[in-house]
């Protein structure tokens, strides 16, 4: 586990360095030939603890200070000085340490690889190859913006929903549990028997709050088993199911497409081999059976066969057509960003589509519900003249 330390010198003077324990502080700390007056731990430190819009406004920055003419290492102490983040603040000293002694950027950015992705170092040293390093900072920086904006869309999509379930949900308890079992005792004291329905949805609220623990359990149990077993050995099996259920298949389809092409297309246009942006690809969605494809599509072109030979078997005959006028034409690049475009948008009428889909079957479902919970505690009042008489 690592976790963020600060260590104080002679001089008393703050600094701040990740290590996994204290014992590992003064080891980094003796190879740099420092002496620690005292040590203090931190926060730990994950890769949950580097946003990906905080490093989208690094990213962001470095490009603009490269385009003025700045050097990466002016750039990277820059962002140092303004770096409000201790655990950046430390990660970019660390890269312009070693940028300083001669280590390429890319290199410096594979050991920091759970901050920056294998498609990122890639992409980095191409710019450092062709000398047009800012160039790859302003491509990274359209992928994260990219990337961002399509999150920031799917959880707007389902953030009505799921605010609507929850308060829902929550009136539901209160009258299943508070309401409904006081107008049952008022009802009671009359020596009155319940309407048959009534007494129905007591019953199954007192066998909810006696079984409620023990269905926690088998929930929490299942939930675990999925994620711990079924989950990684059949992941494949559950991810091509997937594909197959009604509006949503489409959608995680259109979703996974869309990343591909995006990813292929920042690579293409970056210089990165065609082999190398796939396997980018691969790694940047959680789909296993796309994947899968992905791996029958390298080694069909290690092979010797066609980009869009391979596409055939696998991807949407749109997706092949142009992509074969990307090879004939040398503009791969820029059928790629069109693919991107194209799934892009259909991505956000499916999502669309199926929130306006999803919102009356809830509305519907909910309507049920508590109608039916009143109903139950009204039916006793209805009845409460005949009983008083």
């Amino acid at each position: 586990m690592r976790r963020l330390y600060f260590w104080y010198d002679i001089n008393f003077h703050p600094n701040k360095i990740i290590a996994t324990s204290k014992q590992d502080v003064k080891r980094q700390l003796l190879l740099q030939g420092q002496i620690a007056i005292k040590i203090r731990a931190g926060s730990v430190i994950t890769a949950k603890s580097f946003k990906s819009s905080e490093l989208m406004i690094i990213i962001k920055q470095l490009a603009t200070m490269l385009k003025a003419g700045l050097s990466i290492v002016d750039s990277l102490r820059l962002l140092i000085d303004d770096q409000p983040k201790p655990q950046w603040q430390f990660v970019l000293n660390d890269i312009s340490q070693q940028i300083a002694k001669g280590e390429s950027l890319s290199a410096v950015l594979k050991q920091h690889h759970w901050i920056f992705p294998a498609l990122y170092c890639e992409i980095i040293a191409v710019g450092e190859l062709t000398g047009q390093l800012d160039h790859s900072f302003e491509q990274l920086t359209l992928h994260l913006e990219k990337t961002l904006e399509l999150r920031k869309q799917i959880k707007k999509a389902i953030r009505y929903p799921l605010f609507l379930l929850i308060v829902s949900m929550m009136v539901i308890m209160v009258m299943l549990f508070i309401v409904l079992p006081k107008f049952a005792d008022i009802y009671q004291s009359f020596d009155a028997q319940l309407p048959y329905f009534t007494q129905l949805i007591i019953d199954f609220a007192n066998d909810a709050q006696r079984g409620g623990l023990i269905v926690l359990l088998v929930v929490a149990l299942s939930y675990f088993l999925y994620q711990r077993f079924f989950k990684i050995r059949y992941k494949l099996t559950i991810d091509r199911q997937k594909l197959t259920l009604p509006l949503i298949g489409q959608v995680i389809q259109s979703q996974n497409l869309m990343q591909i092409f995006h990813t292929l297309a920042i690579t293409q246009q970056a210089g990165v081999p065609l082999l190398t942006g796939l396997t980018a690809s691969a790694n940047s969605i959680d789909n296993r059976y796309y994947q899968e494809i992905i791996s029958k599509i390298i080694h069909g072109i290690e092979q010797g066969n066609a980009f869009s030979q391979m596409l055939s078997s696998y991807f949407p005959k749109l997706c092949v057509q142009l992509i074969h006028v990307g090879e004939e034409s040398g503009a791969l690049d820029v059928m790629l960003k069109n693919l991107f475009i194209y799934y892009q948008q259909q991505n956000q009428t499916l999502t669309d589509n199926l929130v306006k889909a999803f919102e009356p079957l809830l509305m519907l479902f909910l309507a049920l519900i508590i109608g039916s919970l009143v109903i139950a505690m009204y039916l006793p009042i209805f009845q409460m003249a005949d009983v008083i008489h």
